[in-house]
């Protein structure tokens, strides 16, 4: 939420808190006063607006029966408009809010529309709708806290619905009224399995934006390397020592599929230079140069600066077509702001077509450091290339020579789109990873027979076309890629292509057909989303899908508590399978169906973009929910096929990096540690975990017992377990993901503020003590144990 002060005066209210609530183990009751008082000052008292709120909604003294300032919303048309005030609480706890409200004049849209309190998701004992003109009115309401620790006291005009008039608000009070005593305790049977987890819930989403590939994962240094802006022009990252209006475009695709830049040299020299390049002392970098060239250019010359001037490496000239020759430079001295320069020395015509520059200990194009922490992932699976991205791509640019694909300007995300990694580069990457691709295709702008020609591209033989292609283009062998993604978020008006779900039914049903009708052994995830856009899916097109998407992306417009935030995550992947389980029973077109939940996109997206377009930042609340997603994920097994963390690197990523090195996030460690100690064979766990999230699994062969436990509070907690089918050792191991304190956070010189670490523990009495702010997982090896199942 946006600070009040930055708004203007008409947003200064005057707030403070009389009484502090008492929180703590006693169990002991208390109160706070949360009406404005006289003055205090707005910063320090707790009560915000959106931005958007109606300017004519202010705080004064008016009427009011306690001398304080009261809060006040006005509007002459209709409106939505709050103030909200955010408030902790504790959880499993009973509360009453009570407050005073006066209105003017206020009307709704609708009969049930108009003024009043509410206090967040929580459902309020005597809601009442206040239209009208009524004098201060007292309102007591009362609610459960259940797991949340937070919560957000509203006070709003045009509640159930737009509304006008005026509104007060004066003597707002919190009393708690009864709170549990909390003494988290389970009971573990390992004979009640559900069943076994799939290994593809540990799956990875890479998409095409920000910088993800370019700035992330691939290790190309240079920006706009093939001249989408002619050198020196706005947006471009190169200057030139020429007049700009002297360089032309040279569209006749005779050498690349986009258009290149050239110029008629007439003073003897044109020279290109991009700067901002981050060079390590001693490291070699590899490039290459693409051009054709007059006879009457004499030499070609590149230097690399790290500082000072470097010396000009001469390249040998070779036939006047286009030539591709590679340079190896290196740096003698560290620095963020390295050169690359390009000179031509004639007087005749140059055509610049592309030039490459990757330190030399690249891997096929990719960072070596990056692809290390890929690997300590240890996902199973790949989505890509997107996301929004797809609806507007064509596969066919990412193919062939690198330096003749074209540069294009990407609609969804509004950047440019270099084509450097494609089909053949994002399979390499899933090889090296050890992963299998998950391929979406376009079904926004795309057609069934783009569908087609993708599907035989990668799993066609060469006596197709397109499998003839790809094995030109360096691969013979089919790929034989399994899942596929017909479309994505096409139920968005931000998905190019959007249409009604109506006409997206008949949509997929054609593209689905004609890609089985090319390959029947692939697996097909259709386009998901909760409520009609299910039900017509289902209705209409289950039988043209082998799983069904799901997204969810959760955020901290909540009222700020460590355990509300970190259940958001559980909470949604419960919800998204109670949905699906719903159109089960509902749908007779699923009877004898089990079409299985493919989450391909799931994360926290929130927080300061630090690392490019949507480079978000994730702090140690964000790794607890991603490891309570887990949690949920075990418990709800039977329905999910697969989920895809959202994204790999910077852009929402669980990896972030500089130029020249990278790191793992809190939600990555999360991944890691889950994915390595996390069993397969989710069992019964049953009791009062509360304030805990447990979890427990069995290893595939049944030896290892993972009791998953993530304790969102700041207090450390004894648990209890008693398991009823199994002795327990005395010893076992502690795998704890933890650090100092939530809003902690990995950075390029401090990596391990957020960290995995490994110990020894013994039960005591059965009990193990949980650290506060952390999530751990509790290994012990147990005794042979029957009917465990078959594993997936």
């Amino acid at each position: 939420m946006q600070n009040l002060k930055k708004y203007g005066t008409n947003y200064i209210c005057v707030l403070s808190l009389l009484v502090l609530i008492l929180f703590g183990c006693t169990g002991k009751q208390g109160t706070e006063a949360l009406s404005p008082e006289k003055g205090a000052q707005a910063s320090g008292s707790g009560w915000e607006m959106e931005y958007y709120s109606n300017q004519e909604s202010y705080s004064d003294t008016a009427s009011s029966r306690f001398n304080t300032r009261v809060l006040r919303l006005r509007s002459d048309t209709l409106t939505v408009s709050r103030w909200f005030k955010k408030v902790n609480i504790r959880p499993y706890a009973t509360y009453k809010v009570s407050g005073l409200i006066k209105t003017k004049g206020v009307s709704g849209e609708n009969r049930n529309s108009g003024a009043g309190f509410r206090l967040g998701k929580f459902d309020i004992t005597n809601d009442t709708i206040f239209t009208g003109d009524t004098d201060w009115t007292y309102v007591e309401m009362e609610f459960r806290s259940g797991g949340e620790d937070s919560f957000m006291i509203e006070c709003i005009l045009g509640k159930n619905g737009k509304a006008q008039g005026e509104v007060s608000f004066d003597n707002i009070v919190l009393e708690e009224v009864s709170a549990r005593v909390l003494k988290p305790e389970v009971t573990i049977n390992t004979e009640k399995k559900k069943e076994p987890m799939s290994p593809y819930l540990y799956g990875q989403f890479i998409e095409h934006m920000g910088k993800g590939i370019y700035g992330g994962i691939w290790a190309e240094m240079l920006r706009d390397r093939k001249f989408y802006y002619p050198p020196g022009t706005k947006g471009s990252p190169w200057t030139t020592n020429a007049d700009t209006t002297a360089i032309f475009t040279d569209s006749s695709k005779t050498y690349s599929r986009g258009n290149i830049p050239g110029i008629n040299i007439t003073g003897g020299k044109w020279k290109l230079t991009q700067d901002g390049l981050a060079l390590e002392a001693g490291k070699k970098y590899a490039g290459r140069l693409v051009f054709r060239a007059g006879k009457n250019v004499e030499k070609v010359g590149v230097s690399l600066s790290s500082g000072k001037e470097e010396e000009e490496q001469i390249l040998e000239l070779t036939g006047h077509g286009f030539v591709k020759i590679p340079f190896e430079v290196m740096a003698k001295s560290d620095t963020e702001q390295g050169k690359l320069s390009i000179a031509f020395y004639g007087n005749d015509k140059v055509t610049l077509a592309a030039v490459s520059l990757m330190p030399d200990d690249h891997v096929r194009g990719f960072r070596p450091d990056v692809l290390e922490l890929m690997k300590q992932l240890d996902a199973p699976v790949y989505r890509w290339p997107g996301g929004n991205f797809v609806s507007g791509y064509d596969w066919k640019d990412g193919i062939g020579d690198p330096d003749t694909r074209p540069t294009k300007y990407e609609r969804a995300w509004k950047g440019l789109e270099y084509n450097d990694v494609g089909a053949h580069e994002f399979m390499e990457l899933c090889s090296m990873l050890g992963a299998e691709a998950n391929v979406a295709v376009n079904t926004g702008l795309g057609t069934a027979a783009m569908a087609v020609e993708e599907v035989t591209y990668f799993n066609g033989d060469t006596l197709t076309a397109m499998g003839k292609l790809r094995a030109e283009n360096g691969h013979p062998e089919p790929y034989d890629v399994k899942l596929w993604a017909v479309g994505n978020e096409m139920f968005g008006d931000w998905q190019l292509g959007h249409m009604p779900v109506e006409a997206y039914v008949k949509k997929h049903n054609e593209v689905a057909g004609a890609m089985w009708n090319t390959d029947p052994d692939i697996e097909l995830i259709a386009v998901g989303f909760p409520g009609k856009w299910n039900d017509m899916m289902y209705e209409n097109c289950s039988d043209s899908m082998t799983y069904i998407s799901e997204h969810f992306y959760r955020q901290d417009w909540h009222a700020g508590g460590l355990l509300t935030h970190v259940r958001q995550i559980p909470d949604a992947i419960r919800e998204i399978a109670e949905e699906h389980r719903r159109c089960r029973e509902e749908i007779p077109q699923l009877k004898g169906r089990d079409i299985k939940i493919a989450l391909d996109e799931w994360n926290y997206w929130y927080g300061p973009h630090v690392f490019g377009l949507l480079g978000t930042r994730y702090f140690l609340r964000d790794a607890l929910g991603i490891a309570a997603g887990f949690n949920e994920f075990s418990r709800q097994s039977d329905i999910y096929y697969m989920a895809n963390y959202a994204q790999t690197v910077n852009v929402i990523g669980a990896i972030k990096t500089t130029k020249t090195d990278s790191w793992m996030e809190g939600t990555g460690l999360a991944l890691k540690m889950y994915r390595k100690y996390f069993g397969t064979h989710p069992v019964s766990v049953s009791g009062a975990p509360e304030p805990l999230d447990v979890a427990a699994t069995l290893s595939e062969d049944g030896k290892t017992l993972s009791i998953s436990v993530i304790n969102a509070t700041g207090q450390e907690y004894p648990l209890k377990i008693k398991p009823e089918t199994l002795k327990l050792p005395e010893k076992g191991k502690q795998i704890r993901l933890g650090g100092k304190g939530d809003m902690v956070y990995n950075t390029e010189d401090y990596k391990n503020n957020i960290y995995i670490s490994e110990k020894e523990v013994r039960l005591s009495d059965h009990t193990v003590n949980v650290p506060a702010e952390s999530a751990c997982i509790y290994l012990f090896q147990v005794q042979e144990i029957k009917n465990l199942g078959a594993s997936p």
